[in-house]
């Protein structure tokens, strides 16, 4: 038997290991379009904000792959899977078979298209490279403009205000997706943040950012305001990228439809963590259930029941970001 799991974060390698659990005989392969080795992306801003270094960034799930038989090939970005022949292409040009497909590919930042305009200015946090380079601009840089809602925004705004930097949050309001941070415990973060000498400002989008002098820009948002920073940091919704399942079968809404299972509707291709719009037997409907913990509950869910398993997902609160390795949102602010 051989499974193919695509995505190396919290599901992808929870998949695998439980699937190797399950299944000792089998050759399971962890494909990754990243190029470090797992890592935590909860603590990306501690990166930042100095409160870990690189070392501790690892994932500690994934230490002993190899000696689990597990095989990691980095550098690879889903281009097609082909169901019907049960492979999946790559944008390198090479290809991976499998008897069982696991998509654990996570979900991609949405940017402001203001950005865009001006690279030199702005940054994503979302991978261990973004939160590598943001440190390293967060030492050179006096006032920096944090776009983002909830949580996301929350733990850039904390990470940078503790590297030393004057922050500015622009909270456009509740994320569109996943499980909102209750109101009374984001009343009490928010004033925790400027307690510390964060400014707020809610309820606005980027209108437009404008270079000054190569070394400030100004960042007008749809409220009126102009705002003068030297760095605008994005730590904004998420979204799955499913571009890669068209003509697969594999049905897509906001992310991959998949049963309580984590099955889609090909019988032999599961999915799970950010990526996955999961059906909640609870609630009747099908919803993206972003966050760490739930991942790796989802992952060990699929990759079981690509084993021969048949796990049931039930969604509770912990699963999301009340409560991130041990330590709680308003414990973080401090």
């Amino acid at each position: 038997m051989r499974y193919l799991i695509l995505g190396s974060g919290p599901a992808g390698i929870a998949a695998a290991r439980e699937a190797r659990r399950l299944d000792k005989a089998a050759e399971i392969v962890v494909a990754t379009e990243e190029h470090a080795a797992p890592y935590l992306r909860p603590a990306l801003p501690d990166l930042v904000s100095g409160e870990r270094e690189l070392p501790a960034m690892a994932n500690p799930l994934a230490k002993d792959l190899e000696e689990l038989g597990i095989r990691l090939l980095r550098g690879k970005r889903a281009r097609r899977v082909d169901a019907g022949g049960n492979r999946v292409l790559f944008t390198d040009g090479t290809g991976e078979g499998y008897n069982f497909l696991c998509i654990a590919t996570g979900a991609r930042p949405l940017a402001p298209p203001a950005l865009a305009a001006v690279p030199g200015f702005s940054l994503v946090l979302n991978s261990l490279g973004d939160a590598t380079r943001l440190r390293e601009r967060a030492m050179r840089s006096d006032h920096t403009v944090v776009f983002g809602p909830g949580y996301l925004g929350i733990e850039a705004a904390r990470a940078l205000r503790m590297a030393g930097n004057q922050v500015t949050w622009i909270s456009p309001g509740p994320p569109r997706t996943g499980n909102p941070i209750p109101p009374d415990v984001e009343a009490q973060i928010v004033e925790r943040l400027r307690s510390k000498g964060v400014k707020t400002r809610e309820g606005a989008e980027i209108a437009d950012v404008i270079d000054v002098d190569g070394r400030s820009c100004d960042v007008v948002t749809t409220a009126g305001e102009t705002i003068r920073c030297s760095l605008v940091v994005a730590a904004v919704e998420r979204f799955p990228g499913v571009d890669f399942l068209e003509g697969s079968g594999v049905k897509a809404a906001t992310g991959i439809l998949v049963s309580e299972y984590l099955a889609t509707d090909v019988s032999n291709i599961y999915a799970a963590g950010d990526c996955a719009e999961v059906h909640d037997i609870l609630l009747g409907k099908s919803r993206i259930n972003f966050g760490w913990r739930s991942a790796v509950k989802q992952g060990q869910l699929a990759g079981g029941n690509m084993a021969g398993g048949g796990g049931v997902y039930i969604r509770n609160a912990e699963d999301y970001f009340g409560q991130l390795l041990g330590d709680s949102l308003l414990e973080r602010i401090g």
